[in-house]
């Protein structure tokens, strides 16, 4: 599930970045030449945008890591998990932001504030630390299972009337 979550995250990524190139590839017309216009001044920082925490269910010794994609994330930009403060990894852009989640996180639901220059914000998903991850899954009770059963089918054919 949370694979398919991740590559919809991403195709989704992809779909938003081609369809914002599209304006600037429909249509070429000759532009005359730019008028100088004065340096303006840096723009301001505004308040961070978040519209996606994912994955929102983690393992942390399996996955340390978290993507927030929203708006406005500045490499100053401060992601808290809970009450402790998480470490931002890499900020690719200013709508992408991987954070390293903070260090013995116990299992539970944990909100998620991001914090920019300007200000901040809560994200509307919240993080579930899920330290199940050591334990077998589903999956693997159910090949065990087969195993078994595969053995204790194959003991009762070996075991035939009439030979010493």
């Amino acid at each position: 599930m949370a694979a398919v979550r991740i590559a919809a995250g991403g195709l989704l990524t992809l779909l938003v970045l081609g369809f914002t190139a599209v304006p600037a590839l429909a249509t070429t017309r000759s532009v005359s030449a730019p008028t100088p216009v004065a340096a303006p001044h840096a723009p301001a920082v505004r308040l961070p945008e978040v519209y996606q925490v994912d994955p929102t269910k983690v393992n942390p010794t399996l996955q340390p890591n978290i993507m927030i994609v929203g708006q406005f994330l500045t490499p100053a930009t401060r992601v808290q998990v809970g009450t402790r403060l998480a470490t931002t990894i890499q900020v690719p852009d200013a709508n992408h932001l991987l954070v390293k989640l903070p260090e013995k996180l116990s299992g539970g639901t944990y909100a998620i504030q991001v914090t920019n220059e300007a200000g901040s914000v809560m994200a509307s998903d919240s993080l579930v630390v899920d330290n199940a991850g050591d334990q077998p899954g589903t999956m693997t009770y159910l090949i065990g299972g087969g195993f078994i059963a595969f053995l204790v089918l194959v003991m009762r054919l070996a075991r035939t009337p009439g030979l010493p």
